[in-house]
C-alpha cells in the first residue's frame, strides 16, 4: 500500500507551498484537510474550497466547534495549544491508520518556530505531526523566493485566525468574531492589504500594510467606515501608523472591556 500524506491545510502561503511541493515533486498520495472553525472567516472557507476543488486536490473539510472547548474560549496564552490539540485529535480519529499507511503534516516554517509565540507547536510535537518546512530550516523569505521561482499557482483569501485579533484574557464568543469579520471586510473590498482590526472591547485598533495607510484615511470612505464600526459597537477607533504587525498582541497588555 502506498503511504498517504495527510496535510493540515490552512490556506496560508506556507501550507500552499507545502501542498504544491508534495503534489508536484514527490509523487506521494496527498489528502488535504481544512478545519472549518468559528475562527475562520466565511470568505476564507469559500476561497479554500474553490482552491482545493479547482486544483483537483483530494480533500476533506472538517467542521470543528472550537468554542465548545472552555480552555479555548477563555482565551488564555495557551489557547493555540488547545486549538491545535483539539483539531489534530479529530484528524487522527478521521484518518485512522498505521505509520506505514499515513503520515500527518502541517505547514509551520522555521521563522515562525523561532521568532513567534507559537504554543500550538507544542501540540504538534507532542502528537508527532511532521513540520517539513520547519525541519528544513525554510524561512518566510525562503518560501516566498521558492514559490516565485517554482511558479507556484493559486491564491487563497487567507486572512489568518480571527482569534488573533483578540487580546489574551478577553473570552472569545461567536458575536465578537462576527464583529471582527464585518469590520475587516470593507477594507479588503477596497483593496487594502494585511488588514487586521484588533478587538479591544469598545476600541478598535486598525492595522493595514504600509502602502494601504493612505487609502484607509481617504474621504469619503473614512467617514463611511467610521460609521460602520460605530454601528458594530465601537466607540473608539484608532489606526496604527506602524502598519500590520504579526503577533503584536503577544506584546501588548490585555484589555477587558466588553461589547
Amino acid at each position: 500500500m502506498k503511504q498517504e500524506i495527510i496535510l493540515a491545510f490552512s490556506g496560508g502561503k506556507d501550507s500552499r507551498f507545502l501542498l504544491e511541493t508534495i503534489s508536484r515533486f514527490t509523487g506521494r498520495a496527498l489528502h488535504a484537510v481544512f478545519f472549518q472553525t468559528p475562527f475562520v472567516a466565511p470568505g476564507t472557507v469559500e476561497s479554500v474550497y474553490k482552491f482545493l476543488k479547482g486544483n483537483k486536490i483530494n480533500h476533506t473539510i472538517i467542521p470543528v466547534d472550537l468554542l465548545s472547548n472552555p480552555l479555548i474560549a477563555k482565551n488564555e496564552r495557551d489557547r493555540c495549544y488547545h486549538c491545535k490539540n483539539m483539531m489534530f485529535q479529530i484528524l487522527f480519529q478521521t484518518f485512522d491508520g498505521s505509520p506505514e499507511e499515513v503520515r500527518f503534516m502541517e505547514g509551520t516554517n522555521f521563522t515562525e518556530a523561532v521568532s513567534e509565540n507559537r504554543p500550538g507547536l507544542r501540540a504538534v510535537e507532542e502528537l508527532g505531526i511532521e513540520s517539513p518546512l520547519r525541519r528544513a530550516g525554510l524561512t518566510d523569505d525562503d518560501i516566498r523566493t521558492l514559490s516565485k521561482a517554482g511558479q507556484m499557482v493559486g491564491e487563497v483569501d487567507g486572512i489568518g485566525c480571527l482569534a488573533t485579533r483578540i487580546p489574551y484574557g478577553i473570552p472569545i464568543t461567536g458575536k465578537i468574531l462576527g464583529i471582527i469579520d464585518k469590520s475587516e471586510i470593507p477594507l479588503r473590498q477596497r483593496g487594502l492589504h494585511d488588514v487586521r482590526v484588533r478587538y479591544l472591547g469598545k476600541t478598535a485598533k486598525i492595522e493595514v500594510a504600509g502602502d494601504s495607510l493612505e487609502k484607509l484615511i481617504e474621504q469619503p470612505f473614512r467617514d463611511w467606515y467610521i460609521n460602520q464600526l460605530t454601528r458594530l459597537g465601537f466607540s473608539n477607533i484608532f489606526v496604527d501608523i506602524r502598519g500590520y504587525q504579526k503577533g503584536i498582541l503577544d506584546e501588548e497588555r490585555t484589555g477587558r472591556e466588553g461589547i
